[in-house]
Formats: structure tokens, C-alpha cells, sequence
């Protein structure tokens, strides 16, 4: 019997164990628990990237139009690893060399020096975390290499706590523009009779404006005058001078071939400042006149003569 009682105790313990494990399931206990686990995710500043502007074709480079505003675009690709709906602001910044962007060009836009845009909201998405955002300057000076011929951009992204920048990593180039616009579409000497010649208070002025962005002289050349009754009124008695009031027998006669007007040209840096408040120049600053006389044979001629002049911009 003494031999048993072992075998009894265990057989009583075991008995116990599946009674408890079979109380537990009628209970609930020892059944799954769901725990919950929470963790919190900090916010990612976005980046850009690939900073580009144009205003055409050619990537890094913009075109100017004579005498006009150009529209510039400066393009990026924004990253912002929390979605890019997390994304606030986008803004752009387009400045001569590298001032307006680290300097002024965030407080005040300077026409011809510092452009900005503060919300551009022209984008096409790349995926859930990127987007191809494109800022637009409209009012791209076309004298602007006269201050710098090398630009520089920048696209700042925003989202709900930061920011970033990023610089373009190319200079943005400015193209050559060499032209001119005549305010006058003709000069008219009136009504002169045989053998007159025109005196220095009644001379006729052409206006010449730059409508390029560098030095640039002015040539000139023309045709005879042939008159609808009689005759011809040679390209010679044509004269003009660039300083007004000066005397027939001290002008330059007008040829046939291109020729530099004597002393004649627009200089740089100087001659944009009359652009940089209102974009309309005055004489000495982006623009300029040609004073013109006329000799009238004193016999031979009669009726309406009338000839071409051909102004010419030579870029130095």
C-alpha cells in the first residue's frame, strides 16, 4: 500500500491540472488578449531636386524677346517622404547672379535683377512622395544680361512643421539679344521748296531704343528720293548728326552702304538704368536720337520723293 501512494498523489495532481485548464476555458482565462502597440512617426523636411529654368527648348538657358517681357519657368522635383500631401508651399526664386537669392530677393522683387513666385501650384505627380513642381516668372526683362549674364534659381518646398531649398546646380545663362525698335515710322520733312535746305531748328528726329541687353553701335544707310512728277533727290542730301542743332555742312551725308553712325552706340552697364523703375527709357538710357536734314536740289525735282532708311544693330 506504501508503494501506492505515490502513484496516487501524481494521479490526484494530474486530475487537478486538467480541472483547472477546463475551469480557465469556461471562464475566459488563458484565452488571446489583444494588446494595443502604438508608435509616433516624426515629420521629414521635403527636398528638391534638380533645379531647371528656360524659356524654351534648351534647359538652362533663357531667350529673351526684343523689347518685351519674357516668361521664364523654373521647374524641380519635390520629395517629401511623409506624402506629398503634406506639402504647404512651394515657391520659387529667379535672381542675377547669386544676390537676390541670398539676399534681397526674399524681401523685394526688382525688375531685371530678382523675380518670385511665391505659391506655384503647377505640378505633375510622380508618385505618392514626389511631384514635378514648375514655377512661372512672366516678367523676365529683355534687358536683364545687362546687369548679369548669368542667373540663378531656386525652389523652396514646405510642409506642415519645414522647409527646404535647394539652388540650382547649373547658372542659368542668358542668350545674346541684339535689336532695336524705331519709335517713328517715318519722317516727314513737309513741305520744301527748290533749292531749300533745312535748318538746325528744323531738323527731323529718329528714335532709336535698344531693345537688346548688351553695347551695340548703329549703322545706317538708305536709297536716292525719286518724285512721283519729276526727278530724284539723291541719297547724299540726306544728312544726319547724333548731337541735335548741329549745321547741314557739319552732318554726315546718308550712303548706300551700312555705316557706323559716328560716336553712336549703347553702352553698358549704363544704359538700362532708365529701365530698372518702369521699364520705359529715357534719352541717354536705352534710348537715343538721330537728328536728319534734308537739301532739296534746285532744279529737277517735283512732287512726293520718297526713299528708305535702313537703321542697322551691331552688337560689340
Amino acid at each position: 500500500m506504501a508503494n501506492l501512494k505515490p502513484i496516487i498523489i501524481l494521479a490526484t495532481m494530474l486530475l487537478a491540472v486538467v480541472m483547472l485548464w477546463q475551469v480557465a476555458s469556461i471562464t475566459g482565462f488563458l484565452t488571446e488578449e489583444l494588446v494595443p502597440a502604438n508608435v509616433t512617426i516624426g515629420n521629414v523636411a521635403p527636398t528638391v531636386d534638380s533645379v531647371t529654368c528656360s524659356s524654351g527648348v534648351s534647359d538652362h538657358l533663357i531667350t529673351p524677346a526684343p523689347c518685351q517681357n519674357t516668361t521664364v519657368n523654373c521647374w524641380a522635383l519635390v520629395t517629401d517622404l511623409n506624402g506629398v500631401e503634406d506639402l504647404t508651399l512651394v515657391s520659387g526664386y529667379l535672381a542675377a547672379g547669386s544676390i537676390g537669392i541670398k539676399g534681397g530677393c526674399q524681401n523685394v522683387e526688382v525688375p531685371g535683377y530678382c523675380h518670385r513666385n511665391f505659391n506655384c501650384t503647377t505640378y505633375s505627380a510622380v508618385n505618392s512622395t514626389t511631384r514635378n513642381y514648375t514655377c512661372t516668372f512672366n516678367t523676365f526683362r529683355y534687358w536683364a544680361q545687362l546687369v548679369y549674364p548669368n542667373w540663378s534659381a531656386a525652389i523652396e518646398a514646405n510642409d506642415s512643421e519645414t522647409s527646404y531649398r535647394r539652388l540650382s546646380n547649373n547658372t542659368e545663362q542668358i542668350e545674346n539679344l541684339t535689336a532695336i525698335d524705331m519709335t517713328e515710322t517715318f519722317l516727314s520733312f513737309g513741305t520744301m521748296s527748290l533749292g531749300q535746305t533745312t535748318s538746325n531748328d528744323s531738323e527731323v528726329n529718329s528714335t532709336i531704343e535698344n531693345c537688346g541687353n548688351w553695347i551695340m553701335n548703329v549703322n545706317v544707310s538708305g536709297t536716292d528720293l525719286p518724285c512721283s512728277d519729276q526727278g530724284t533727290i539723291p541719297v547724299g542730301n540726306l544728312r544726319y548728326n547724333e548731337t541735335p542743332g548741329s549745321e547741314y555742312e557739319n552732318d554726315t551725308a546718308l550712303t548706300t552702304s551700312s555705316t557706323k553712325i559716328p560716336t553712336f552706340y549703347f553702352n553698358s552697364p549704363f544704359d538700362y538704368v532708365g529701365y530698372a523703375t518702369d521699364d520705359e527709357p529715357a534719352l541717354g538710357y536705352g534710348l537715343d536720337q538721330i537728328s536728319w536734314q534734308l537739301r532739296i536740289p534746285a532744279t529737277g525735282v517735283k512732287g512726293l520723293c520718297a526713299g528708305n532708311i535702313t537703321f542697322y544693330a551691331i552688337r560689340v
